[in-house]
């Protein structure tokens, strides 16, 4: 507007050196600036009025309706405890422990009050784990503001409407929405979320087949087999990765049976007497091909190598029955394939099929190797904590930080009670101090009454262990004033 342009242009120079042109003015100002005796009460009246005019002198727009408020939420607010405790969690900066706080409320059935949804969204924008839960609280005032913010659009709850199982979020929604829309078709209409997949797949961008491969794998059946080798051709290699991954999963899928049939040319065992009997290997040849099943493997000297590698992963672990159990071949000599490698890809294998007997096996046979935490994982709860205990008596404090810090998430209560059972035996020590921090923030909610969660006296114990107090302490009021 070159009115106020000229306004504040008259200002800044002063009267003095520059007048203020009347002229230029809506002619209801121009008259009363007119009419001041002092030329500085002549521009501070027009800019008065004119910035009211700014303000309010605007004509009504034709054709505004009123904004329709979010549909009612009937779910009670967090009680005051819990207001007080996410208003010291956002000033805090802890968003693993907001992380959980919205988790639980979302269990307990509470929401938080609108007000603090904006702010919360803010921080979701830059926590991508933030997101879910925060959506789950959110409920039907996140979806309006969601709706009104492209930046929170992660806030929309996605429903499947229509006789087809599709909606708008499918067809026209953000990759966030339709990521939203897919996870919840799968649990409410699987039938209808895996046809609108197969309808659009082949227009995918790729990292977003990729994604929706995962959320497949969380409801994975023996339907979804075709579909999934029809992936291991596709032309993106985190496609062919995570198709090759789930049908891992899958008892009796014609990918493993092939590898076994391939695999059955390439090993055997070799029983010398008195001596240990050798597994012997003979890589494939260079120009061996494996069609159709998304085997990626490095050209060079180390071909025959990759080839292997890639079919002993994929291979049923039952192919091995025929030789020796998982304890007694972890433990043969081997010849043809190096070690390494071989175990590498019985761990690949293991943790694809979820076969506790060869992760049990893997883990005694390389306790310190890199694919040990992932195995543990595979564990039974109860031998879960019966391995890290083993393993925190033999291994160094260096490795079994290393161990600890890998653990998949979430743990089960007996993992949790023996990896504090271990912190509270420890002397001080950089790296313990660095694995208890991890395990205060990450044990189950059953385990936050443990001895270490008493907070002691200033100068009785390192600053480290008051921090675990503290944490374990806050994490379960946390719990209380939800429960």
């Amino acid at each position: 507007m070159k009115a106020w342009d000229d306004l504040v242009g008259t200002a800044l120079l002063g009267t003095r050196r520059r007048a203020l042109d009347p002229a230029g003015q809506p002619p209801a100002i121009r008259k009363l600036a007119e009419g001041a005796q002092d030329p500085a009460d002549g521009v501070l009246t027009a800019a008065a009025l004119l910035t009211n005019y700014r303000r309010a002198g605007r004509r009504p727009v034709p054709g505004a309706r009123r904004v329709e408020p979010a549909e009612p939420d009937g779910r009670p607010f967090v009680p005051p405890p819990a207001r007080e405790r996410l208003a010291r969690l956002r000033q805090a900066n802890r968003p693993e422990l907001l992380e959980e706080w919205l988790r639980a409320v979302a269990a307990a059935g509470f929401r938080v009050p609108p007000e603090q949804l904006p702010p919360l969204a803010e921080s979701a924008r830059a926590r991508v784990s933030l997101r879910a839960p925060l959506a789950a609280v959110a409920g039907a005032v996140g979806t309006w503001l969601g709706e009104r913010n492209p930046d929170w659009a992660f806030l929309v709850a996605t429903v499947i409407n229509g006789t087809d199982g599709t909606d708008d979020a499918w067809q026209f929604g953000t990759p966030a929405r339709r990521q939203a829309w897919f996870a919840r078709a799968l649990a409410e209409d699987p039938d209808a979320a895996r046809a609108a997949l197969e309808a659009t797949w082949s227009s995918e961008p790729a990292d977003l087949r990729a994604v929706f491969l995962g959320l497949l794998g969380e409801h994975l059946a023996d339907r979804d087999e075709p579909f999934l080798d029809a992936a291991l051709a596709d032309r993106a290699a985190g496609v062919r990765d995570t198709a090759t991954h789930l049908l891992g999963r899958l008892p009796g899928a014609d990918l493993g049976r092939r590898m076994a049939a391939r695999l059955q040319r390439h090993v055997t065992v070799h029983s010398r007497v008195l001596r240990a009997d050798v597994l012997r290997f003979t890589p494939p040849e260079p120009d061996e091909t494996l069609p159709r099943d998304g085997v990626r493997v490095p050209h060079g000297p180390d071909q025959g190598t990759g080839r292997l590698r890639a079919i002993i992963s994929a291979t049923p672990l039952d192919f091995w029955a025929r030789f020796a159990a998982p304890a007694d071949l972890v433990g043969m000599l081997v010849e043809g394939c190096p070690l390494p490698v071989l175990r590498e890809s019985w761990a690949t294998a293991a943790i694809r099929q979820r076969d506790q007997a060869w992760a049990q096996a893997l883990v005694e046979a390389e306790p310190g190797g890199r694919s040990t935490a992932a195995l543990v994982g595979v564990l039974a709860p109860q031998r879960q904590a019966a391995t890290v205990a083993k393993l925190a008596r033999g291994l160094k404090v260096e490795a079994l930080t290393r161990l600890i810090l890998d653990l998949p998430q979430p743990w089960p209560e007996e993992l949790g009670r023996v990896l504090l059972d271990w912190v509270a035996a420890q002397q001080d020590h950089r790296l313990v101090a660095h694995a208890a921090t991890l395990i205060a923030k990450a044990v189950p909610p059953a385990c936050l009454g443990h001895r270490l969660a008493v907070i002691p006296q200033p100068g009785e114990a390192a600053p480290w262990r008051r921090a675990v107090a503290e944490t374990l302490t806050f994490r379960r009021e946390m719990h209380e004033e939800l429960s």
